[in-house]
């Protein structure tokens, strides 16, 4: 929930990507006579008190109209990748140095190596720790997150429950990497579509504002509630042939056009038709995208 970096299992996220034209933020400004067209203004430095009404009251005011706006923006964006640029986006503007989204398929634990994980800010040589499967199968704190139900702390997980050896060794890989003051989120969707989000202002969570917090708490939800509205109605639109799901399946496998056709018997020209007419079926421009979209919408098994 996107980035300037990410990653799924198969490798780097290709550049190119673009953040979402809808604007991260109006100015909200309580005078009716005034208002703003700018796409990144900020929120006035002084805002007149309403007669009668207190200086708790205004700010009330400002952040609730913040919120909204967050919403509607969300709400407006009809593309699931620029759903996630902008829940970066907007994390990024309020501090947040590292964040990643893990999209689970169903029935998946939330380590699973056919967990989509996208990823910015973190070290290129963590990323590529984090994409071998044995690595990611050490990692305990998504799973402790979403039974915890509600933000936990990196700290606070390695703590509140016993690790294996393996688990000990993955919380020292994070201290290595000075992966320390971060936090977990649950983020909750219809029909049981749940994701895990990490966010990290590389300092203690007691340093961050409250009201930035709470900012990047409600639009990672907001957002991700918002992909699985798009991945359920994309899903209606994707009708594959045996054979094309035959080589989805493969794909998402991290299996190369080539040993597909191998596996299947086919000539590497055919399989690439294949191909190439699974990516037009799924919106996607390369092989990474494709894997993306198959797993979100659970049209091939995870």
């Amino acid at each position: 929930m996107c980035l300037a970096a990410g990653f799924v299992k198969g490798g780097i996220l290709p550049p190119g990507l673009t953040r979402p034209t809808v604007p991260l933020a109006e100015t909200i400004d309580l005078r009716p006579e005034r208002g703003s067209s700018e796409e990144h203004p900020k929120v006035p430095l002084a805002v007149p008190y309403a007669k009668g009404k207190s200086p708790n009251w205004v700010t009330w005011c400002i952040y609730a109209n913040i919120m909204q706006q967050f919403f509607e923006n969300i709400d407006a964006i009809d593309d699931i990748e620029e759903v996630l640029w902008y829940a970066v986006g907007v994390s990024e503007e309020q501090g947040a140095v590292r964040q990643s989204y893990h999209f689970t398929p169903l029935f998946e634990r939330q380590n699973s190596e056919r967990t989509v994980v996208r990823a910015h800010g973190f070290d290129p040589e963590w990323l590529k720790c984090y994409d071998e499967s044995d690595f990611r199968r050490k990692d305990p704190i998504p799973s402790r997150t979403m039974a915890h139900g509600s933000l936990l702390t990196w700290k606070d997980a390695e703590h509140i429950a016993p690790n294996s050896p393996a688990n000990e060794e993955f919380f020292a890989a994070m201290r290595r990497f000075g992966l320390v003051h971060g936090f977990g989120l649950p983020l909750f969707g219809p029909r049981s579509r749940n994701a895990y989000a990490s966010i990290d202002f590389d300092k203690p969570i007691t340093e961050v504002g409250k009201k930035r917090l709470g900012i990047v708490r409600a639009v990672s939800q907001s957002a991700h509630q918002r992909v699985c509205v798009l991945l359920e109605a994309e899903l209606d639109k994707v009708e594959l042939s045996e054979r094309e799901r035959e080589v989805l399946e493969w794909i998402v496998r991290g299996k190369s056009l080539s040993v597909i056709a191998e596996i299947l018997g086919l000539s590497p020209d055919t399989v690439k038709t294949y191909a190439r007419r699974i990516y037009a079926k799924l919106g996607a421009n390369d092989r990474i995208a494709a894997v993306i979209k198959a797993l979100k919408l659970g049209i091939v098994p995870g």
